[in-house]
């Protein structure tokens, strides 16, 4: 397609979440899979059966690489696109490993040192993996990458002590693939909710520091109990204070009265909370 820059037009922020990338990520049974099969015009790339108690979820049930390549290659189909605005990827970290193992066999190896000096094999499968999955947003799609959370311990050799972070469950080498194309790194932990002795649910935390967390857009709430509606409500509060704080003119389909305010709540203790 031949670049045109006569038709530039210049960017509209909205609430929209199905044109966004995010990354949901923590234990088992954190409403991962059921909030991305809220997003309306969904189809879930499933290496993870975790769909099977969801009604509504448009899954594509998948078991290898190739698998995954063959569905990327359909959403080019105009009856596809017509269908579907977001896909899902149930787990993204899965999706590596069937990356990683088919790319062995292409290089006829058993390990990726074996195909070349200079680290080539490596080079070879990140960027098979990181072309095939990029690719689905270049095709116009919103993308949300799903995974669940480890936990390990770091010690302090200077104040002997051993501490319990969190991170996300995959291998390093495509961490700061995922972690650099999403625009939003989510960590989804239960909790007692708010206000009850012991009624669990779960929290999305989205500006920690010592967890891999991330949001392009600054205004969104540090943590809100995490649902669909909650999630379309804070990105709309967040548009809405971006507009506010930038002088500009909310488009009206997007306004909404009085969303941004909301209580300061204290990071030290929401990362201690946390990792407790």
């Amino acid at each position: 397609m031949a670049v045109n820059l006569d038709d530039i037009q210049p960017n509209v922020v909205t609430s929209n979440l199905s044109d966004k990338i995010w990354l949901f990520y923590g234990e088992m049974a954190t409403r991962k899979t059921s909030v991305a099969c809220s997003f309306p015009r969904h189809l879930l790339f499933a290496y993870d059966i975790g769909y099977k108690l969801i009604n509504g979820a448009n899954a594509v049930p998948l078991q290898s690489w190739s698998d995954f390549k063959s569905a990327v290659k359909q959403l080019d189909k105009a009856s596809i696109k017509s269908k579907y605005d977001v896909i899902c990827i149930d787990t993204i970290g899965m999706a590596y490993q069937m990356c990683y193992q088919y790319m062995l066999t292409q290089m006829g190896v058993s390990e990726p040192g074996e195909a070349g000096a200079y680290g080539m094999g490596w080079k070879k499968i990140r960027n098979e993996f990181e072309t095939t999955v990029r690719s689905i947003v270049q095709k116009g799609y919103g993308l949300i990458m799903l995974a669940h959370s480890d936990e390990i311990e770091k010690e302090d050799k200077v104040k002997k002590v051993k501490t319990t972070v969190v991170k996300i469950d995959i291998d390093k080498r495509p961490d700061m693939i995922i972690k650099g194309l999403a625009d939003f790194v989510f960590f989804l932990h239960k909790e007692v909710k708010d206000g009850t002795a012991d009624e669990p649910t779960v929290y999305a935390y989205t500006q920690l520091v010592d967890i891999d967390t991330k949001s392009r857009s600054r205004y969104f709430s540090p943590r809100f109990e995490f649902t669909y509606e909650n999630l379309q409500l804070e990105m709309e509060k967040a548009i809405q204070k971006q507009y506010e704080e930038e002088g500009l003119q909310m488009p009206n389909s997007f306004e909404r009265k009085n969303y941004y305010e909301q209580p300061v709540i204290n990071f030290k203790d929401l990362l201690n909370d946390t990792i407790s």
